[in-house]
């Protein structure tokens, strides 16, 4: 028995049907959905029985309300017909219980309504087998599928004009692939890896770091980003070496992540690089605001490049999904802080970026480390190029106080800061 498994929303059941129809194919296609199952049984490419689990969609139910036939009677009729190894349609209609055009309109009437709740399943998964069970083999009864597909189409979009995926269960699905490791995160590069197996060790030097990082993009990118006006350096930095003993290790780290999350999806390259420009330039406020006050600035730079994580990945996966671009972007908004957060928890980065990439829009909530929550969401504010300065004055905080940050100074920056993060994100 041959078998291809799939997931619903890269191969949605329309095209399933089509598939099947188009290519006349025999066998079983059975959708499943948080404990939900629907399965069509087509022969030739023909629909000739549908199953389900869900309420009011059982075929014996249709019969019932279409026929006088008990439930009783329905459980004797197909332990019948299996017993003799007919198909149940085609033994109904030898025992005369229902003429043929009786029982194609029950059975036309159940798969439309099967088929129609199905194409509001958004996700969820597919497998198509080619075996059919003997209770339907063969039936006499077989309805056209792409006309049912058709026809349920177009109930769909007469009942169901105003639905909207289910966000909850899209987002569900995404944790849930995220918690179990079953998506395609860009693989940690090898120079992550080697980086951090060295990273930890006191006596590595400098050099050891050096030679793991051979990407001249990279290296590029590190050199740019360290040259920066915000990173504050007085002189020119032109060497690897210099830029690494100057930004440190862990910054570095930082650099590494962001230079691979730029590559993670090409079918959203272009959305992916936008948000990567604007955590740059929210690391490089937020390093210039802790080291005014005198702060952790390197870990400030840290939180700021990795804060918005978690958007990289859900653009990516949702690209699986047919959204509505509103649905899409709300979906984004509301849930990209905590997806970061169980990126960041898969990728064992620190406790103090965890949790700022958590509740960098909330630094309320903070756990811990509040000051540093608060300057990232101050810095993400200005590093959005739509908020006016009134706004950003207008923000409230309990551990800092903006009349001790020269944020005018810092707005006056911010046009340049981007077209320098622009730059260095889109070399390549």
């Amino acid at each position: 028995m041959r078998k291809f498994t799939g997931n619903l929303s890269l191969m949605p059941v329309t095209d399933l049907i089509q598939w099947a129809d188009n290519s006349k194919r025999s066998g079983t296609l059975i959708i499943s959905q948080h404990g939900k199952q629907k399965k069509f049984y087509i022969q030739d490419g023909k629909i000739i029985f549908v199953w389900s689990n869900c309420e009011g969609e059982h075929f014996s139910d249709f019969l019932k309300d279409q026929t006088h036939i008990s439930q009783d009677e329905l459980d004797k009729t197909f332990a019948d017909s299996d017993f003799l190894g007919l198909p149940f349609i085609g033994y109904l209609l030898s025992e005369r219980v229902l003429t043929r055009e009786r029982l194609e309109e029950i059975l036309r009437r159940a798969a439309e309504t099967v088929l129609t709740n199905a194409l509001k399943w958004d996700t969820g998964i597919f497998e198509f087998t080619d075996d059919l069970p003997g209770f339907v083999l063969n039936s006499p009864v077989r309805l056209n599928s792409t006309q049912l597909l058709l026809e349920s189409v177009r109930h769909f979009d007469e009942n169901y004009q105003d639905h909207q995926v289910d966000t909850e269960m899209v987002l569900n699905e995404i944790r849930e692939h995220i918690q179990q490791g079953n998506f395609e995160l860009p693989p940690i590069p090898d120079v992550m890896l080697q980086i951090s197996e060295k990273i930890d060790n006191p006596a590595i030097s400098v050099d050891e770091i050096i030679e793991c990082i051979t990407d001249q993009i990279l290296v590029s990118k590190i050199l740019r980003i360290c040259n920066s006006p915000y990173y504050g350096h007085l002189g020119h930095i032109s060497t690897l070496k210099a830029a690494v003993v100057f930004i440190g290790l862990k910054s570095v780290m930082s650099i590494v992540t962001v230079h691979a999350m730029s590559s993670f999806s090409p079918r959203n390259a272009k959305e992916i690089k936008k948000v990567l420009q604007h955590c740059l330039v929210c690391g490089m406020i937020a390093r210039q605001i802790t080291r005014d006050m005198g702060g952790n600035y390197e870990l400030a730079f840290i939180c700021g490049l990795l804060h918005d994580i978690g958007k990289t990945i859900l653009l990516d996966m949702l690209g699986d999904y047919m959204l509505l671009p509103e649905a899409r972007e709300r979906l984004i908004e509301e849930n990209h802080a905590e997806v970061g957060y169980l990126l960041a928890e898969k990728w064992n980065f620190g406790t103090d970026i965890k949790n700022i990439i958590r509740y960098h829009h909330t630094p309320e909530q903070a756990l811990e480390n509040i000051r540093l929550a608060e300057v990232i969401s101050l810095s993400n504010a200005m590093a959005d190029l739509n908020n006016q300065p009134e706004e950003i004055m207008d923000m409230t905080f309990t551990s800092l106080e903006l009349s001790q940050i020269s944020v005018d100074d810092l707005l006056e920056q911010v046009d340049l800061l981007d077209h320098e993060a622009g730059d260095i994100v889109s070399l390549a």
